[in-house]
């Protein structure tokens, strides 16, 4: 094609233009690309039912400030100091991991830690989860919820969320909680007794009538001539099926230690 002098100065012209306008519009799309989502919503994957909605929305502030506070850093600098903020609650097992859905929600999934008993100290009542792990101090429980209290435990709590009691008989109590979940009976156990836990290893089952029952030792833990545990549970079906009480309406002590025979004091 022979083109005239007019002609190729006209083209020069638009390529330059052409080129201009292509370099001035790639940072936009790059800044566009890498530009942090405005948040408007944070979502819980998978939340337990006891997170109330004051627990959930005070998360969500949390989170929600953790991004605002790194407004033009990289997103996922951002999603990392959210992660960071939320774990820091003392609210979760682990925070395993923080995203953006289509619409820009954050997605957090993580798992929380569940209450699992009220161990009661000189300070007062603390709750814990079912490794003894120490929940923030501002969880609250369904007051109509049948949680067990801990009474008398011999060490006093972490001083900080999520840090993991450091005493034997809170764990030695929740190990029995675990093999005595689901029974019929449990709705009439107000407290498990550590007292005697240091002296001879024993832990005490309080019924909601006082009544005490001496369980003895942490299942898988048993001395030598004490009843194992599936045989101490044995006795305290037989004891609730028979009368619709666990403690039979005894008003004093009912030792399931002995091997042969259920003692009553």
């Amino acid at each position: 094609m022979n083109w005239s002098a007019r002609e190729r100065w006209i083209a020069l012209t638009l390529l330059i233009v052409a080129t201009g306008a292509t370099l001035m519009f790639v940072p936009s799309l790059r800044a566009l690309a890498q530009a942090p989502h405005q948040i408007q919503e944070v979502r819980f994957q998978g939340a337990p039912p006891w997170a109330g909605d004051t627990l959930l929305r005070h998360l969500a502030e949390t989170a929600l400030h953790a991004a605002g506070s790194t407004t033009g850093a990289h997103e996922r600098t951002r999603l990392c100091e959210v992660r960071t903020a939320l774990d820091d609650t003392g609210w979760f097992a682990s925070v395993d991991q923080v995203s953006h859905d289509a619409r820009g929600a954050l997605i957090v999934r993580a798992a929380f830690l569940a209450p699992r008993a009220i161990v009661e100290d000189r300070y007062g009542a603390a709750i814990v989860d079912g490794k003894g792990r120490l929940l923030p101090e501002g969880c609250r429980l369904d007051p109509s919820a049948h949680v067990i209290h801990l009474v008398h435990p011999r060490a006093h709590r972490p001083v900080r969320a999520r840090r993991t009691w450091e005493s034997d008989d809170v764990h030695a109590a929740l190990t029995l909680l675990d093999h005595v979940e689901g029974r019929d009976w449990m709705t009439q156990i107000d407290a498990i007794d550590l007292a005697g836990h240091a002296r001879n290893g024993s832990l005490v089952l309080v019924t909601d009538t006082g009544s005490q029952i001496i369980w003895g030792s942490a299942p898988g833990q048993e001395t030598p001539l004490e009843a194992l545990w599936e045989r101490k549970l044995v006795r305290l079906d037989h004891l609730f099926g028979t009368s619709g009480r666990v403690d039979q309406h005894h008003s004093g002590e009912i030792d399931l230690t002995d091997a042969s025979v259920v003692v009553r004091r």
